[in-house]
């Protein structure tokens, strides 16, 4: 399971004909044990054969889409003076960086609830024990406290504003069905922690989903920037996709989701549920991917 972010590039230069024959039996042994890239790696397979279905575009639809990447291109400002190709890969991977960077940005920025003044009070006293007692950098290393998101704003001559998150870490054994345990699981999904730790807390929500995780199940998906973790919280949702708040967030990821599996994914579970065919077309729109989409959805559209 450590090993899924790596393991998930290699799915997608699995996809695109591009892996080193001697990554691809490594991949597939993996995949034996873990579900969730066996999962992406059927999706992409599904995806393939959708796509060799496709049509082959006509010369005039070919010219079409050439006419309106120029039309694009010259209709950016004087001072985007790349070369025509090299502007469009530009623009494919700050897509892709403001993704991913993106992916937690709404969560960071936001500002932590005010603890009570006893409280506060209380934890500032064992910071500033902690930190009298630390006297050498190793002690800093292994301290009971760790800080993250730290600014300073000096104030005056003699004072020092600071802004930190503080975190301690425990070690507890609690029963499956306990409320600590659901909110942790909640929390792995809501702040970043890695990829193996979040597919592990969704192996464990998938037990009983409780308002509460459904809710941390569609952040995830939504927002995660690991493909793996978004297919995997799709899954845990589709049992529900009668739901409104589901379904709603289905359709979402249908629309809006960079990877056409997912899309995909989002589009067999809303189908399975009969979701009104006119909405998932309007979900699929035009983006790039949705000619496979659109075949799947006729299949569909003919087995009803």
């Amino acid at each position: 399971m450590n090993d899924c972010a790596r393991f998930e590039a290699m799915i997608r230069d699995h996809s695109a004909g591009d892996l080193d024959p001697a990554a691809r039996e490594p991949l597939l042994q993996h995949a034996r044990l873990c579900a969730a890239c066996r999962r992406l790696l059927e999706l992409d397979a599904d995806l393939g054969r959708l796509v060799a279905r496709l049509p082959e575009p006509r010369e005039a639809e070919w010219d079409r889409v050439h006419e309106r990447v120029l039309r694009e291109i010259a209709g950016r400002p004087a001072s985007a003076s790349l070369p025509a190709l090299a502007w469009l890969a530009a623009a494919a991977a700050l897509a892709v960086v403001a993704f991913v960077g993106g992916a937690f940005a709404d969560r960071a920025l936001t500002p932590p609830r005010s603890a009570r003044p006893e409280a506060r009070s209380g934890l500032l006293a064992a910071l500033g024990a902690e930190a009298a007692s630390n006297r050498a950098f190793s002690q800093v290393e292994n301290a009971r406290f760790t800080y993250s998101n730290v600014s300073f704003r000096k104030i005056g001559t003699d004072r020092v504003a600071l802004a930190f998150d503080v975190s301690t870490h425990l070690e507890v054994v609690e029963q499956e069905s306990s409320d600590l345990v659901r909110e942790v699981l909640a929390q792995s999904l809501l702040n970043p922690s890695s990829t193996a730790a979040r597919l592990k807390a969704l192996d464990l929500a998938g037990g009983a989903l409780d308002p509460k995780l459904r809710d941390a199940l569609i952040f995830a998906l939504a927002k995660d920037p690991s493909l793996a973790v978004r297919s995997e919280a799709l899954a845990l949702l589709s049992g529900r996709a009668d739901e409104p708040a589901v379904q709603d967030a289905l359709l979402v990821a249908l629309r809006d989701d960079e990877a056409v599996q997912i899309r995909l994914q989002a589009l067999e579970s809303l189908a399975a549920r009969r979701v009104d065919p006119g909405r998932l077309r309007d979900a699929i729109g035009s983006r790039p991917g949705g000619e496979a989409l659109r075949v799947r959805l006729a299949s569909f559209e003919q087995e009803l």
